[in-house]
């Protein structure tokens, strides 16, 4: 009788562990497979990135654009503000080869803000890489900010590898970030090598978890520095570091192929299978 108790207990335990995970991963974009066969520079123009955006979605068929999470698509933090997509707004692009991940976000912001010096304190993104891919709790994760100064000029210095025990990503050769504020947006290109990420070689199947979080600051009296964000599993970054938060990167074989009219915007594998 004592056993059947133990085991009632453990099976309630889990099945309640599995519902509350469940109401907090995204039903349609927790998972994201990631195309191959393109040639990135990290340059900050994504011209290169052209389809991507449209190409991979989520099971409801919209792009990687405004990701609710956890209810939100936005969180408001610290008494900040936020007054919809045209305020702040990630929009993210994945990408591989066998020597690296690429990442590319696109954030609309109608103000840049950063006056503060460490690189999550303001206008900056944060990213965790789960290399496991089990997302459970416990596994180490590397952790990354990328900021812009308040000028919108200089990548920030400050905590660029936060605790990522490889050699570290660099502005220019890893990383570049770019404000265009005219389109009120703000790109970002990031390259993270498969020694920086101790992965050995990419290929075709891998899988990792991953957390962006994009912190959004204004130029208002008391909404300067991290006074909210947007982006994919943001929970894996604020509140602690949460390797169970992340969300899935599954690397496949896929390439984007050219149409007739030039646009890359659709894929290898679904090109052959509607033929």
């Amino acid at each position: 009788m004592k056993n059947y108790v133990l085991i009632t207990t453990a099976l309630l335990v889990l099945f309640v562990s599995t519902v509350a995970e469940a109401q907090w991963r995204s039903k349609t974009h927790d998972e994201y497979k990631a195309l191959t066969g393109l040639d990135i520079k990290i340059d900050g123009d994504l011209g290169e990135w052209d389809g991507v955006l449209e190409t991979v979605k989520g099971t409801d068929g919209t792009p990687f654009c405004g990701v609710e999470y956890s209810g939100n698509v936005f969180q408001e933090h610290g008494g900040g503000k936020w007054d919809g997509p045209d305020d702040h707004e990630t929009c993210f692009m994945i990408v591989w080869d066998s020597e690296a991940v690429y990442l590319a976000l696109i954030v609309t912001d109608d103000e840049h803000e950063h006056a503060a010096a460490a690189a999550w304190n303001g206008d900056g993104a944060q990213l965790a890489f789960e290399m496991s891919g089990k997302r459970t709790a416990g596994h180490p994760m590397f952790l990354y900010n990328v900021g812009l100064d308040d000028k919108a000029k200089d990548i920030l210095p400050g905590a660029l590898n936060e605790n990522p025990g490889g050699p570290g990503i660099v502005p220019d050769d890893d990383i570049a970030v770019v404000r265009d504020e005219g389109e009120k947006k703000t790109y970002y290109e990031l390259r993270f090598t498969a020694d920086e990420l101790q992965a050995g070689k990419f290929s075709a199947g891998d899988a990792f978890g991953l957390g962006i979080c994009v912190n959004d600051g204004d130029k208002g009296a008391g909404q300067g520095g991290q006074k909210g964000w947007s982006g994919w599993y943001t929970h894996s970054i604020v509140f602690g570091k949460n390797s169970e938060n992340t969300g899935l990167v599954t690397l496949t074989d896929e390439v984007l192929a050219v149409e007739a009219t030039g646009k890359l915007t659709t894929t290898w594998g679904k090109l052959k299978f509607s033929r």
